[in-house]
């Protein structure tokens, strides 16, 4: 449980505190503040994957924005965490989980990379949602891990849905780490505050002048127009009025992408 700030933006876990140069990388409607926890890293142990030097910028200025009107959990650093992802107890404390940090698509599993020396938290071993507060949106800036192309989406990210996770943002291809997307994490959660749906305000604040930003939304449902519904309204006041769809109750996956914006 003993994780090590890398810097004053992130924090270790016993802390408890409340409130790519270009890379690559409820239950019920809410009528008060949502939670939300950020998950972030910039170096890594050995230095086994490249440092994002703008990681804890995109994060920090993701927690200042959001928790002006929301609750921020917790903001971790990735030393360790590992454990805490693939039982997702930890991500499960909050309605929101925002990650930064590198990702991959490697046969039937996406995957984050941790801080850990060859450490990574696997697609498979995880199952959000499925508490009796539980995620509803996984938003991760890290690149592939909502990878389409080859078949293979729903092999790797049924397991993190059938827990009853009600949406997830991401990349099928590339996000990058520079001067130009350190306030990614700031323009999307404005975006989420102003009511924009989470489909647009994941599109609009990870667009970038000056990097090809390949961005992806997906979602589940009991049929394709209830996913597409799902997928394209669903929004950070109203994702409690969306009933969790868990196991046997998912019959359709759909996604939207965005290439090069």
């Amino acid at each position: 449980m003993n994780r090590t700030a890398q810097s004053n933006f992130a924090f270790p876990r016993a802390a408890l505190w409340l409130g790519f140069f270009i890379s690559l990388l409820c239950a019920t409607q809410l009528a008060h503040a949502g939670r939300f926890g950020t998950e972030c890293q910039q170096s890594y142990q050995n230095g086994w994957q490249t440092t994002l030097p703008h990681s804890w910028d995109r994060c920090a200025w993701f927690n200042d924005e959001l928790n002006d009107t929301d609750t921020q959990a917790y903001y971790y650093d990735l030393h360790g965490a590992k454990t805490w992802w693939e039982n997702t107890d930890e991500l499960d404390q909050v309605n929101l989980v925002y990650v930064n940090t590198h990702g991959g698509a490697w046969g039937t599993q996406s995957v984050w990379a941790m801080w850990d020396q060859n450490s990574l938290a696997s697609s498979n071993a995880m199952r959000l949602g499925d508490t009796s507060y539980g995620a509803s949106i996984f938003s991760t800036y890290s690149c592939e891990t909502l990878k389409f192309n080859d078949g293979k989406m729903w092999d790797r990210m049924g397991a993190i849905f059938r827990g009853g996770l009600r949406i997830a943002t991401g990349s099928h291809d590339k996000v990058y780490d520079s001067i130009t997307t350190d306030e990614v994490g700031e323009d999307y959660a404005d975006n989420l505050q102003d009511g924009y749906t989470i489909k647009y305000s994941w599109k609009d604040g990870n667009s970038d002048w000056a990097t090809d930003q390949d961005i992806t939304v997906m979602a589940t449902g009991t049929s394709s127009a209830n996913c597409r519904s799902r997928r394209d309204n669903m929004t950070w006041q109203n994702f409690g009025s969306y009933p969790r769809l868990r196991d046997g109750a998912i019959n359709r996956y759909c996604y939207t992408y965005w290439n090069n914006l």
